[in-house]
This record gives structure tokens, sequence and C-alpha cells, in this order.
């Protein structure tokens, strides 16, 4: 992946916390186009895999991607 590439998948990554329903590694893309369109390009990554057109799940690369590269609050 090239830095230009990185840095659109980590912007993606932070819409995806943002606004999509996440539940454990699952995510639910509500329905709305923009999130599915999210799912399905992440998965071009190898980041998800697209469960459902509307679900998509976090594989262990993507689990690996945003651990290393998207700095999360602590859930103290």
């Amino acid at each position: 992946m090239t830095d230009r590439e990185k840095k659109l998948v980590i912007a993606l990554v932070k819409m995806v916390d943002q606004y999509l329903d996440n539940h454990q590694d699952e995510v639910d893309s509500r329905s709305m186009s923009a999130g599915e369109h999210a799912i399905d390009a992440l998965a071009d990554f190898v980041l998800m895999e697209v469960v459902h057109t509307r679900f998509g799940r976090w594989t262990d690369a993507g689990k690996k991607f945003v651990a290393e590269n998207v700095p999360r609050p602590n859930s103290n």
C-alpha cells in the first residue's frame, strides 16, 4: 500500500468507526450506500470481508492495520 493509499484508508477506517455500527468484529452499514461502499472499499484492501451487502467483518489484517495506524480512545 502506498503512503497515499494508506492515508485514504485511515480516513475511511475513521469514518467507519464514527458513522457505522460496530458489533465486535462486525460492521453494520445501516443500509446506507456510503457505508456499503466503505465496507466494499476496505474489502478491496483485504482489511474487511463482505458478509452480506449490508454487513462487513474486520479481517485479521484489518484489525492489525487499525491497531497500528488508527489511534482509538481507551475504553476504560
